[in-house]
């Protein structure tokens, strides 16, 4: 059985103003002593749509590759433990609940469940269906504008701006199996002899940067598609955006549309234009 991800990211209801922005996490820890201060975690919030990015430290890397194939089998399965999902966030009476239409992993039946509490820029999150604490710390530059674009059809995407900061998601042309991780489907593949198909598993665009790095205009710091990190996110697509009907048309024909913004269109049609140059790589 395969579960086919829904692409409609409707939003739910606006959220209070202390839970956007860019957060990352400082630490996770366990009653049983689990404790992890170094994945890269971040999620990033606008006033209803989310996106979230969690990759470890020791992910595998390749210099130069462009593709999964340079890799090895066991760093193929290192590289199906990054994390990554997005969708609605719901916050009712301290309790938050993140709903994932696109996710990196299979479906769990579990709730994304916390409670969790504000003191200015920091953040403690309590799981319910699980016994962890994580502490976020937000991103002051992150605030405004906030901005959501979602991309039509299936498989589904989702772009969240939220000021200096984006986090772009697209979901897969191939649902995945049923499985407990990612990781443990694709170790099954490989000792099945599938290694082409544990790789094509992983082939699940995931992007944070900045608007303004110092790199240049709309550089992506963080992929699960790691040869894109330092390269612009809308590079060799030709993309263009019309502030008129808030539709930005992207390489392949995809078509987003705003679905949120605290800005009028015609200040988003400024704001995308930097990266929209055709010259942009």
């Amino acid at each position: 059985m395969t579960h086919d991800p829904s692409p409609a990211f409707a939003p739910g209801d606006s959220l209070p103003e202390p839970l956007w922005g860019l957060w990352t996490r400082e630490v996770i820890f366990t009653p049983a002593g689990y404790r992890d201060t170094t994945t890269r975690v971040a999620w990033l919030q606008t006033r209803s749509l989310y996106a979230d990015l969690r990759v470890p430290a020791d992910r595998p890397s390749r210099p130069g590759a462009t593709d999964f194939d340079p890799f090895t089998d066991d760093e193929i399965v290192g590289l199906a433990r990054v994390q990554g999902f997005a969708g609605a966030l719901t916050a009712r009476d301290g309790v938050c609940l993140w709903r994932r239409d696109l996710d990196y992993h299979p479906p769990s039946a579990t709730p994304d469940e916390a409670r969790y509490d504000i003191d200015g820029d920091r953040m403690g999150e309590y799981g319910i269906h699980a016994d962890y604490t994580e502490i976020w710390r937000r991103t002051p530059d992150s605030t405004g504008p906030l901005i959501a674009l979602t991309l039509e059809g299936a498989p589904g995407g989702l772009l969240v701006i939220g000021g200096d900061h984006f986090l772009e998601i697209q979901g897969r042309d191939r649902p995945l199996p049923e499985g407990e991780n990612l990781a443990a489907i694709v170790t099954r593949d490989l000792a099945e002899g599938r290694g082409d198909l544990a790789r094509a598993r992983l082939a699940m665009r995931i992007c944070l940067g900045r608007i303004a790095g110092a790199e240049g205009p709309w550089r992506i710091t963080l992929s699960t598609l790691p040869w894109l990190e330092g390269t612009a996110l809308f590079a060799g697509e030709g993309a263009g955006f019309d502030p008129g009907s808030g539709r930005l048309e992207r390489g392949g024909g995809q078509i987003w549309r705003v679905a949120d913004s605290t800005i009028p269109l015609a200040a988003l049609g400024a704001l995308l234009a930097p990266a929209l140059r055709a010259d942009q790589t």
